[in-house]
């Protein structure tokens, strides 16, 4: 931002991270199917364990 010659406070500066934020959603919405989720459980209302994925060589 300072290349761009905007004025950028180093107090500020300092609690910024590099981390990649293309995930993260800043709305605080998340639009869930429920009945396709409540699908997913099993009869004793758990969702299944993800299989594990054999380690690659």
């Amino acid at each position: 931002m300072r290349a761009e010659g905007r004025a950028v406070d180093d107090e500020l500066l300092a609690h910024i991270s590099p981390a990649h934020s293309e995930n993260v959603n800043f709305f605080g919405t998340i639009n869930v199917e429920v009945d396709s989720e409540l699908a997913k459980l099993d009869p004793a209302g758990y969702r299944p364990l993800r299989p594990r994925r054999p380690y690659e060589a």
